[in-house]
């Protein structure tokens, strides 16, 4: 199901829990890190240089975003620089980074087989302000129970600064949304501001 919601800008942050919590994206997978988010998502490489400070692949930390290889399935946690000695321990490619080598990334080659598939992302701090919005408007694959609880969570707001809503390319209610049974169906969200 899709799902495309126009709304008030102030109501962009109330959906930034679900990005945290992870959401699917589709894209090619086999490819190193540095290339899924530049190439295949358009993050700038200034930005995951600099300000993408921490990266997990599958629970483990990532210190070379080009020996890393995102593949079919995986989990890719984003955050800026973390607070304290666990984010020095963590950030990549950091002084400390002897300190985690158990769980540490190990490099791999590149698979010769570039192909599509779905990648489960997470956002922390910044960048989870920063390129939240920017995902939400491209479009995330989230659990639709999860949508269904933010709606009915902030339903004042959203009724007063929903400006349109579609599921699957047709106009609903606000109501009509909001009363939808989201239990069992994954959505394709798409968030815009007018």
């Amino acid at each position: 199901m899709k799902v495309s919601l126009t709304v008030e800008a102030g109501l962009v942050p109330t959906f930034l829990s679900l990005l945290q919590e992870g959401f699917r994206i589709q894209g090619n997978v086999g490819s190193s890190v540095r290339s899924f988010l530049c190439e295949q998502l358009g993050i700038s490489p200034e930005y995951v240089e600099k300000r993408i400070q921490t990266i997990f692949l599958n629970g483990s930390a990532v210190d070379d975003v080009e020996k890393a290889v995102v593949s079919d399935g995986a989990t890719l946690s984003l955050s800026a620089a973390l607070p304290g000695l666990a984010g020095a321990v963590l950030r990549k490619g950091g002084y400390y980074a002897a300190m985690r080598e158990e769980i540490s990334c190990k490099g791999e080659a590149s698979s010769a087989s570039v192909k599509s598939g779905k990648v489960l992302m997470k956002l922390f701090n910044m960048p989870l302000q920063e390129l939240g919005p920017v995902f939400l408007e491209r479009g995330v694959w989230v659990r639709g129970e999860r949508l269904g609880d933010i709606l009915r969570a902030h339903a004042d707001a959203f009724q007063a600064g929903c400006r349109s809503a579609l599921i699957d390319g047709r106009e609903i209610t606000f109501k009509d949304l909001l009363n939808r049974d989201w239990q069992t169906e994954d959505v394709l969200l798409k968030v815009k501001t007018n």
